[in-house]
């Protein structure tokens, strides 16, 4: 099922074009610049990457699916819901104890403490590790966004291993994982009844999602979904200086930010990374991330230079670590050397929004601690 995004697909005018040529036909000439797309002038180069729609600019707002549209009440719901540890086995973790504003909605740790744990970030302890990374939420109202023809995506895919095919979907997983946050008092099947229980209980959130589903619509799975669904897709970044540059400012972005753009296409990184979202949100088997290690989702690359350590394993501490993980790879059709690490990554750099929301709330309504144990 399609849903269409809020924005249109970039299609610059040909003045447009001649203008960001002559830039980067004068950048070609200084010896800062060094353009290795085989035959082509960077004109050539540029031209062809703009028209042949690699990329596409980011929408300037959420994308909303038809079935499950914004509301205001029921975005604030879903907020008081991602910061409440009531929403746990043990009442001790909340969404927001791996996904935190102060880490870019990640928790900058390799592999995340669930259950049991306290502290924020990588200054969290405690015994229980997920076995994948924490990603940052931020911009999964446009996973599986595509560019070309026209803005549109289709649902999914979530998670590394894309098992949930809508946002709705996966933000209830959590709750029901043992190690992130249901625990070991409650089994899978019941801890929403749980859940559901409690909230029922608390006569506050009785009014919000009153507020937010109407008074014929009960508390349930489905409803504590769509409230959490609706707050992370608020979590956006704005257009970049890459967008900016996608969508005709020429001065955007430095030379040194576009010999990595013509180096992160070279290489074959584009292959996977590209349109909107710089992902192609594939999981193929045929490219394995890691040497005999299961294939992962393509991650998005907006953001990538706030959101260390990186890998679907948190094993690179750096951005120029995660790029370099590429060279001489064999059984990938990339031709990355050292030299294009650090174009490649100035290049990343330029897709970075700092104004994201950061709104954390002074209380929820259940009364416990804001988004869990946060105190070492």
């Amino acid at each position: 099922m399609f849903y269409r995004a809020i924005g249109v697909a970039v299609i610059l005018k040909p003045i447009q074009y001649m203008a960001i040529a002559i830039m980067l036909l004068l950048a070609a000439c200084g010896s800062e610049f060094d353009s290795r797309r085989a035959g082509l002038t960077p004109e050539e180069a540029y031209s062809g990457l703009l028209s042949g729609g690699i990329f596409s600019a980011i929408p300037e707002g959420p994308v909303y699916p038809a079935d499950d549209p914004f509301s205001q009440a029921k975005a604030s719901l879903g907020e008081m819901l991602f910061w409440d540890p009531l929403l746990s086995g043990d009442r001790d973790t909340a969404c927001a104890s791996c996904h935190h504003p102060e880490h870019e909605w990640a928790d900058g740790r390799a592999l995340s403490i669930g259950v049991g744990g306290q502290g924020l970030g990588p200054n969290r302890i405690g015994h229980k590790l997920t076995p994948l990374h924490s990603p940052s939420v931020l911009n999964v109202a446009f996973v599986g966004l595509s560019g070309e023809p026209s803005p549109v995506f289709v649902s999914g895919p979530y998670f590394w291993d894309g098992r949930a095919n809508t946002l709705e979907a996966q933000a209830i997983e959590p709750i029901k994982n043992e190690v992130e946050m249901r625990g070991s008092s409650y089994t899978e099947d019941d801890i929403l009844p749980e859940i559901i229980n409690r909230l029922e209980r608390n006569a506050e959130y009785v009014t919000l999602f009153t507020l937010a589903f109407g008074t014929d619509v009960q508390i349930s799975e489905e409803t504590i979904a769509r409230a959490l669904a609706a707050f992370q897709r608020r979590l956006i970044t704005k257009p970049t200086r890459f967008d900016q540059f996608l969508n005709g400012d020429t001065s955007a972005l430095s030379v040194a930010e576009l010999e990595g753009l013509n180096t992160f296409i070279d290489v074959g990184c584009a292959a996977c990374h590209n349109g909107p979202m710089l992902s192609d949100y594939a999981i193929d088997p045929t490219r394995p991330v890691i040497r005999d290690k299961p294939s992962v989702r393509t991650p998005s690359l907006r953001n990538i230079a706030k959101t260390a350590p990186y890998m679907h394993d948190g094993s690179k501490a750096s951005l120029s670590d995660a790029i370099a993980f590429y060279e001489d790879r064999s059984d990938l059709e990339v031709t990355l050397d050292e030299g294009d690490v650090a174009p490649i990554e100035a290049f990343l750099k330029a897709l970075t929004d700092d104004a994201i929301y950061r709104e954390v709330p002074a209380q929820v309504p259940s009364g416990l601690a804001v988004g869990g144990d946060m105190n070492p």
